[in-house]
């Protein structure tokens, strides 16, 4: 999710990244997308930027509000990784990466590595990110990484 596109950016590097490793992977923007899908997913990276104070992106309203309903271990066969931009010149910096990886959790899905905050270096964050989500993914048994 994004206002600026700093994060659909973003989310190249994992798809590459990922698809040099022979794991399938797609960039889907939120808007596109209803929580409830990701029960037929096995593994979920999100790179989601915050808006104004503490908003999701314009384009992630709607899924936010659907996220905030998903009934708890709906998302139990799930893996998942927050990447979350944001400004912090702003009070409420990363608050929509924060809420996301929250809701995830409660939905019982399973981190994949801690939220990874990052300010304005976001570039220089996201290596290190990517990074540790491909180490995790690795451990997964093959079977697992395919979608249901």
């Amino acid at each position: 999710a994004t206002q600026t596109g700093n994060s659909e950016s973003c989310a190249l590097d994992p798809k590459e990244n990922l698809e040099k490793r022979s794991i399938e992977s797609e960039v889907i923007n939120v808007d596109n997308f209803q929580p409830i899908q990701f029960e037929h997913n096995s593994i979920a990276l999100l790179l989601l930027s915050t808006w104004g104070e503490g908003e999701p992106p314009d384009e992630a309203l709607d899924f936010y509000t659907e996220l905030q309903n998903i009934e708890p271990n709906s998302l139990n066969s799930l893996r998942f990784a927050v990447f979350a931009l944001g400004d912090s010149d702003y009070e409420y910096f990363c608050h929509f990466g924060r809420q996301v990886d929250k809701l995830f959790a409660q939905a019982g899905a399973t981190r994949l590595c801690e939220l990874l905050e990052c300010d304005l270096d976001h570039d220089e964050r996201l290596p290190e990110w990517t990074e540790s989500v491909l180490e995790q993914i690795g451990k997964i048994p093959a079977a697992a990484q395919v979608n249901n």
